[in-house]
């Protein structure tokens, strides 16, 4: 089984250096979206970054955090055949709020492209579509309440509510013995 890792804005896949090397029996890889790290700068949405990370293996597990999640739902859109995704703390937000968020945000600033690519896309519409079995796992974060009502939108969810993990949650052995569990199931 091949595990990819969809990082938060404005990070790149070494956000997920510490976690993978706590599940070092599990094959995995980590994205880089378009504009970070070293990738070039290309057009700015969810659906652009999903479209340049497919296609993937066939029964890929995409596991999403905060951003990632939106990224990961895409993905699972585009190619049906990937495996269960997985979604940790999804920014699952009304208009009005990812509103007022995009507009804090400096339009020249590149480093927060992924930023306006979260706020643009309409989650709502992704999580009431998506056909795939989602793992939804809702953290000791400011996304623990729009974790959960995304979760209730998701056809096919089994939502793990796990207060005890907190920042950095992909630093935490609880959550590397959680993903683990879930992976193991999986296969």
């Amino acid at each position: 089984m091949m595990i990819v890792f969809l990082p938060p804005a404005p990070h790149t896949g070494a956000f997920f250096d510490s976690v993978r090397k706590r599940l070092p029996e599990f094959v995995s890889g980590a994205a880089t979206y378009a504009g970070y790290g070293n990738r070039p700068r290309t057009r700015v949405s969810i659906e652009a970054y999903a479209e340049q990370l497919l296609p993937v293996e066939p029964g890929t597990t995409l596991l999403g955090f905060h951003t990632g999640c939106l990224v990961a739902l895409e993905m699972a859109a585009r190619q049906a055949d990937v495996g269960k995704p997985v979604l940790v703390d999804i920014p699952f937000f009304d208009e009005a709020t990812r509103e007022k968020y995009a507009a804090g945000l400096d339009p020249d600033d590149p480093t927060q492209d992924a930023f306006r690519a979260a706020f643009a896309y309409d989650a709502e519409t992704a999580l009431a579509r998506c056909r795939h079995e989602v793992t939804v796992i809702a953290t000791q974060s400011s996304l623990f309440e729009p974790t959960v009502k995304a979760a209730e939108i998701l056809k096919h969810a089994h939502l793990i509510t796990r207060e005890d993990i907190e920042k950095p949650v992909f630093e935490s052995k609880a959550m590397a013995a959680l993903l683990r569990e879930i992976f193991l199931d999986a296969i």
